[in-house]
């Protein structure tokens, strides 16, 4: 299976290599490797420079953003399956072998994901996602984000064909809306054991500052709407009604996960 491996960056020198590094040291062939630098002025130029021999193709201009940069590669890729780790992750040993063979061993998956270890910059504590089907009704995966880590999840080219590129109006939630999308039109990941990824956490990442994921979650239950039943919506409804009434509050003493829920609707 001919794979391609997509990173999105800017000014991310001091991560970058490693993160070239992760994808070129894992032997695998054929492999397609995109660089999309979003006009770095931080030395990651040179550094791109140097492992210019080893990239399929890059290129650094200014963008409209990580979405705009992906979707740039996406329509060059040719790979059977196609993956993007971002330039301050990078991937463990093996990481391409594992995903592709789990896909070809299940030719139904559309996409797989295994485990990916979160280190966290100022401690060095090391946090692993497991990945998960989404659980419960439907309507809760929209109203309390189900998804899954992105750094350790490969998609066959045909979701893509399929569902379209990464929506350009989400800078944040991106990656969670298109796993939303998937699911909720019957494609369900295939997970599975192994750690592939690594997640850098820390202080200059996008990430690190959360309450920008908020306003793009809160667009999911509209986003979403006409993919579920009118029994689904209904339940929505139902849950902004029992959230006014105090019920989400009261269930939280017993089921933590339901502050997740109250969150997203008090937006």
């Amino acid at each position: 299976m001919k794979l391609t491996i997509i990173t999105p960056s800017l000014n991310q020198a001091a991560y970058l290599e490693r993160t070239l590094a992760s994808v070129l040291d894992q032997g695998y062939e054929p492999l397609e490797y995109f660089v999309v630098d979003g006009g770095s002025t931080d030395g990651s130029v040179d550094i791109l420079r140097r492992y210019d021999e080893r990239l399929t193709w890059w290129v650094s201009e200014p963008d409209k953003g990580q979405t705009d940069a992906l979707n740039k590669a996406l329509k060059r890729a040719t790979g059977d399956v196609i993956a993007y780790i971002n330039s301050d992750d990078y991937y463990l040993p093996g990481a391409f072998e594992a995903a592709t063979a789990a896909l070809q061993a299940n030719p139904d998956a559309n996409w797989v994901v295994g485990q990916c270890v979160f280190i966290l910059g100022d401690t060095g504590e090391r946090v692993v996602w497991k990945p998960e089907q989404p659980k419960r009704m439907r309507s809760t995966w929209v109203l309390a984000p189900w998804g899954v880590p992105q750094a350790s999840t490969f998609w066959r080219r045909e979701v893509f064909d399929e569902l379209g590129l990464f929506r350009e109006d989400m800078h944040y939630t991106f990656d969670t809306e298109f796993g939303l999308r998937l699911a909720l039109h019957g494609h369900m990941p295939l997970t599975i054991d192994p750690e592939l990824a690594v997640r850098f956490e820390h202080k200059e990442a996008k990430s690190a500052d959360r309450s920008r994921w908020a306003a793009e979650e809160a667009r999911f239950p509209e986003l979403f709407a006409g993919l579920l039943t009118p029994a689904e919506r209904a339940a929505m409804q139902v849950a902004r009604v029992a959230d006014r009434a105090g019920w989400f509050r009261l269930m939280e003493r017993i089921h933590p996960h339901t502050s997740r829920i109250r969150r997203r609707l008090a937006l």
